[in-house]
């Protein structure tokens, strides 16, 4: 009883755990479809943005301007200027900006990537021309892991789907949770490594942004609300799929139903031949059989004793009356003796029993015994 209680302890935390999990990544991969942003990963601050012109470095310029009143400079460049919200969000699938209260979030698509350059028109800025090497190979390995941790938790989110649909399951067919234990354990190891260079590529992306764009006052900083979304799905994931190992356990050592398993040392050997299959056949049935008392018969010394005691007998069962007809004496004699030789049920059986030694019938009157 102790042991079907815990049983179903497992399976109820091994559920919640693997439903609860499902949540923290179908958040990761909704967040900021529709213009909600529940989490993201990166959030870029251009309120302070403020580019120079790409002839403010002119001297001669910058004195005719001071001479003649002459802008042949331009004014420096800021997010008004450039139409830019104050804030952007970076998410799995899509980048959201958030303007007086308001969001709007682009077409998601699997392996989406924040370019600043073209996200932040700074294709014609003055600070287009400064960036390091290093900022554009960062932007590479950040759209190549991009496309990976997308694929990792799409696949994660279905695995984990299954895996709570096998549990469901395993409460009717116990055999199911070992669907549910591969599920969850595959799930587990694409969260994991989704999780891991999520958090290497994004950090390396914000310090990245930072040197390149922090003196131009774009700010970038990373969130830990998607790493600890990440995280924490790759946590419960692997609880779940720890608790699944004594469902697992108590199915395989359930007794096999309808089968019975006896030693071969106990089985008869198999008979041969087709009328030895059939058990009725060719089978002798013994039974025991008493043992007869012999016959002693007294025989006179004269065998003129035994002539007389024959013609005696003859005349006490002979009806003179009807001397054609059987005598019945006897008859009536034998029948009170079948009566009281009658076999018990549960006798041995006799084939004698029936079997008189003395006459079965008077014999008829015959002048020749006289």
């Amino acid at each position: 009883m102790a042991a079907r209680k815990s049983s179903a302890i497992c399976w109820v935390v091994a559920l919640l755990l693997s439903l609860l999990s499902l949540v923290f990544i179908l958040i990761i991969i909704l967040s900021g479809i529709g213009g909600h942003v529940l989490a993201d990963y990166m959030t870029i601050d251009t309120r302070d943005l403020d580019i120079p012109p790409k002839l403010g470095s002119s001297t001669i310029l910058n004195d005719l301007k001071s001479v003649a009143g002459l802008d042949w400079v331009g004014s420096d460049t800021n997010a008004e200027s450039l139409g830019l919200s104050p804030t952007y969000s970076l998410n799995l699938l899509t980048a959201c900006s958030e303007n007086d209260g308001s969001t709007t979030c682009g077409t998601p698509k699997v392996g989406f990537n924040f370019n600043p350059s073209s996200d932040l028109h700074l294709d014609g800025t003055s600070i287009q021309g400064t960036m390091s090497s290093s900022y554009s190979d960062e932007l590479q390995t950040y759209s190549k892991v991009s496309t990976f941790v997308g694929v990792g938790y799409i696949i994660g989110a279905v695995l984990m789907g299954f895996s709570c649909l096998f549990i469901i399951i395993s409460r009717c067919f116990p055999k199911a949770i070992l669907g549910g234990q591969i599920s969850s354990g595959v799930a587990f190891l694409f969260l994991l490594a989704s999780a891991i260079a999520s958090v290497v590529t994004f950090i390396k992306l914000t310090n990245t942004f930072n040197n390149a764009l922090g003196t131009s006052g774009v700010q970038a900083q990373t969130s830990s609300k998607m790493f600890g979304l990440g995280f924490g799905a790759a946590a419960l994931t692997f609880i779940a799929f720890l608790l699944m190992f004594p469902l697992s356990k108590d199915w395989r050592s359930q007794p096999t139903r309808g089968v019975t398993v006896t030693d071969a040392k106990q089985e008869p050997a198999p008979k041969p031949g087709f009328l030895r299959r059939v058990t009725t056949w060719n089978q002798h049935k013994y039974m025991q059989v008493e043992k007869q008392k012999p016959v002693i018969h007294n025989r006179s010394p004269s065998p003129g004793s035994d002539r007389e005691a024959l013609i005696a007998a003859v005349e006490n069962d002979f009806s003179h009356e009807y001397p054609n007809d059987f005598a019945m004496g006897s008859m009536e004699k034998k029948q009170k003796k079948q009566t009281s030789h009658s076999r018990n049920s549960s006798a041995a059986y006799d084939p004698h029993l029936n079997t008189a030694y003395e006459p079965q019938m008077a014999a008829a009157h015959d002048p020749r015994w006289i």
